[in-house]
C-alpha cells in the first residue's frame, strides 16, 4: 500500500475538538471553555484537598499563625466553623490551593494552551502565581467562611464547601488572565500551509 491510500493517523478527542469550526472561529472563546473545563477537574481535586486538608489539621490540633497583621484582623473579625481554628481553616486553604493550581498546570500547559514558550520560565511564573493566590486565599477564604455564618440563611454545615466554593471562583479573575497572557504562551506558530 503506498503513503498515499493509508488511512490518516487517528487523533485524540481534544486534537479534534480543537479542529473543529467552532474552535477556528471561536478561538479565544474555545480556549477559555477547554481552560473552564480542566479548571474544574482541578477544582474537584482541590475542592477534595481542602477537605483532606482540614480533617488533617484538626487532628494535628493546629493553632498558631504567624504573627501576621491580615491574620491578626480576620481573628477579630470573623468566627469559624465549631471545632476548627482560623490557624487550620488557613492552612487548609492553602493547602488545597496549592494542590489545585500545580494540577492545573500541568493539564493546561499542553490540553489549553498548547504553549511551546520556555518551561522553565512557565512553572517560576505558575509557582508566583500560586503564590500570590495562596495568600489571597487564605486572606479571602477564612473571611468568606466567617462571613456567611452572619447572613443567617445558610446552613451551618454548607458554609465550608460554600466558601470554598466562592474562593475559587473569585480567584478566577485573575487566574484565567495570568494563565492565558503570560504562564502559558505560544512563542511559534505552526505552519499551515506545510
Amino acid at each position: 500500500m503506498s503513503s498515499q491510500t493509508q488511512p490518516p493517523e487517528k487523533q485524540g478527542l481534544m486534537a479534534r475538538l480543537d479542529g473543529s469550526a467552532f474552535a477556528r472561529k471561536y478561538a479565544e472563546l474555545w480556549t477559555l471553555a477547554k481552560f473552564a473545563v480542566i479548571s474544574t477537574m482541578g477544582a474537584t481535586v482541590e475542592f477534595a484537598a481542602q477537605f483532606a486538608a482540614r480533617a488533617f489539621y484538626k487532628a494535628l490540633d493546629v493553632q498558631a499563625l504567624p504573627d501576621i497583621f491580615f491574620f491578626r484582623w480576620l481573628e477579630a473579625s470573623t468566627e469559624m466553623s465549631p471545632g476548627y481554628t482560623l490557624a487550620m481553616v488557613v492552612y487548609a486553604f492553602m493547602t488545597s490551593t496549592a494542590i489545585g493550581y500545580t494540577l492545573g498546570f500541568f493539564l493546561n500547559r499542553k490540553t489549553t494552551f498548547h504553549a511551546d514558550s520556555n518551561f522553565a520560565l512557565s512553572l517560576t511564573l505558575n509557582i508566583l502565581l500560586i503564590v500570590f493566590t495562596i495568600a489571597a486565599n487564605s486572606l479571602l477564604g477564612p473571611w468568606i467562611e466567617g462571613s456567611l455564618p452572619k447572613l443567617g440563611f445558610i446552613p451551618g454545615g454548607l458554609v465550608p464547601a460554600l466558601a470554598k466554593l466562592l474562593n475559587m471562583v473569585t480567584t478566577f479573575i485573575w487566574v484565567y488572565p495570568a494563565n492565558r497572557f503570560l504562564i502559558h504562551r505560544k512563542k511559534k506558530e505552526k505552519n499551515v500551509h506545510a
